[in-house]
């Protein structure tokens, strides 16, 4: 099976369909020895939700013999009912999310180029006093209050931040 030699890290996200067949495209994937996507599993649902999602990690857990999720990292964008699926079925595991979905939602009310910059600087940050110094950087770029820090901070950094991440799945990629 090529999972088992594949990284620990398991990537999951969804899709709205809209066409013919509407509903929501559930995905499970990996990265292989050669960095190259590795699909898991897909599964098309009337509705992302809890439930659903539930049901879809049951069978890829039992499927890929995952237990209570020990040594894996399972990656997402923060869907809806997801984080409770993972904390019922995988416990043991680390959740991260995507950065770059965290940077899509922040940008909403903080756009620009150096923002961008500064935010890829705090979740890259390898040393606590380093995040915190690159925080205050971007806190100069929000005209004038501490407003831009704590709508970044307001996306928990134990799950964003390099370095709050167990150093034993090493990804800078994302996966999905």
């Amino acid at each position: 099976m090529a999972f088992m030699s594949a990284r620990k890290c398991i990537g999951l996200d969804d899709c709205l369909l809209k066409g013919v067949c509407r509903g929501q495209l559930l995905i499970a994937v990996a990265k292989d020895d050669n960095n190259q996507r590795l699909p898991l599993a897909w599964a098309v649902v009337e509705n992302e939700n809890t439930i659903t999602w539930s049901w879809f990690i049951s069978l890829l857990k039992e499927d890929l013999r995952l237990g209570d999720g020990t040594s894996f990292t399972i990656m997402s964008d923060m869907q809806k009912g997801l984080d409770i699926a993972i904390k019922e079925l995988l416990p043991a595991c680390e959740e991260r999310w995507c950065a770059r979905h965290i940077l899509a939602n922040w940008s909403k009310n903080w756009r620009g180029l150096q923002r961008k910059k500064q935010f890829w600087k705090c979740a890259r940050s390898t040393f606590e006093v380093k995040f915190r110094e690159n925080l205050h950087e971007l806190s100069k770029l929000g005209n004038g209050g501490t407003g831009i820090v704590d709508n970044l901070i307001y996306y928990d950094k134990q799950y964003w931040c390099k370095v709050y991440l167990n150093c034993e799945v090493k990804s800078d990629a994302s996966l999905v």
